[in-house]
């Protein structure tokens, strides 16, 4: 059988009062407009803003975060190199707006490095002591990008950092092929939260992840991004690949491929647009208990999106944020964050 979209929606919403620092893309591609390609973009939470940047931003007629502006300059470059008929490599096409972000920013700094960056002296002091924590100044952001070919069934991707790409059958089966290498990381805060509560019992979840001590490690944690040891090597399974002008994303970059054969959608999300976690899942000490629990969890985003497409699962979504406004039922570093995806529901 010949799978088709039956339709397409995109939901991207940011909470109440403050800029949505997410972007998306869906174009047609192929020699007939045959295929689709898409990509959920997610700004990287800022650690700190080099001067150079910040003057930038306030001569743009939007202002925008360096969050923003990361995943903004990442969604126009994939989209104009979509248009010049760069598809037949994904992981090319992402490594080129990679290169493109960094040529910006390179036009701002005049390298990729602290000196250019103009921070304070008492600042820069501090952050040259490790070069690699030049990556606490740059602005960066996480992507998941894939096209669909309806002609042979199928589903490629190129994917950095913590965005996701969800895939649902008609039999039930859910399958995520992009692995969040961020998740670690954010667990890594969760827990150390979770830990000050030995002296805070009384303290909600969501007090003790604005703990200084979690927020400052939280700031350090930008090193991670297409993460270098101190002799220079890439070290993948340490790091967190992210769009921010670096080459080393190249070693950071997951691709693969799908096979949609009775699949019913797939999903290019966000990880804001994600159900979030339990207690019993973020907080499980056994592997495989927290890995059940979060294939659990997926099967119900996936049931809740078929069912409500993702206009209603996002509801219900906030409606579940709301209800936990401590983050005890699921521990969280921030209540609500901004929510996009790119659904593409399939017929057959």
């Amino acid at each position: 059988m010949t799978a088709r979209i039956a339709a397409i929606e995109v939901v991207s919403h940011a909470p109440a009062g403050r800029l949505n620092e997410d972007a998306w893309l869906v174009l047609h591609a192929g020699p007939l407009g045959e295929r689709i390609v898409f990509a959920a973009i997610d700004g990287a939470t800022t650690r700190m803003t080099p001067p150079p940047l910040q003057r930038h931003l306030e001569s743009l007629p939007e202002r925008l975060t360096p969050a923003a502006f990361a995943a903004r300059v990442t969604r126009d470059a994939l989209a104009r190199h979509v248009v010049d008929g760069m598809l037949p490599d994904l992981r090319a096409v992402l490594l080129e707006a990679n290169a493109d972000l960094g040529r910006v920013l390179i036009g701002l700094f005049g390298a990729l490095t602290l000196e250019g960056m103009s921070f304070p002296e008492e600042i820069h002091a501090t952050l040259a002591k490790d070069p690699r924590l030049v990556r606490l100044g740059l602005p960066a952001c996480v992507v998941t990008l894939a096209e669909y070919d309806p002609a042979e069934h199928t589903l490629r991707y190129a994917h950095a950092g913590d965005t996701s790409l969800l895939v649902c059958y008609d039999d039930g089966r859910v399958n995520v092929p992009t692995q969040p290498d961020a998740t670690n990381a954010d667990n890594g805060l969760k827990q150390a939260a979770n830990r000050l509560r030995r002296d805070r019992p009384s303290m909600p979840f969501r007090e003790l992840a604005q703990l200084p001590e979690v927020q400052t490690r939280n700031l350090h944690s930008g090193i991670r991004h297409n993460y270098v040891d101190e002799h220079g090597l890439p070290q993948p399974s340490q790091g967190i690949g992210v769009v921010n002008g670096q080459p080393e994303l190249r070693y950071f970059v997951q691709t693969g491929q799908v096979y949609l054969d009775r699949a019913i959608f797939v999903c290019a999300m966000t990880d804001g647009l994600e159900w979030p976690a339990s207690a019993r899942e973020v907080f499980a000490e056994n592997g495989d208990e927290s890995a059940a629990l979060a294939h659990e969890r997926r099967a119900f985003m996936a049931a809740q999106i078929d069912e409500h497409g993702l206009a209603g699962y996002l509801e219900r979504l906030r409606e579940a944020e709301r209800d936990d406004p401590d983050h005890e039922e699921f521990p969280r570093i921030k209540t609500y964050d901004d929510a996009t995806g790119v659904l593409l529901r399939l017929a057959t």
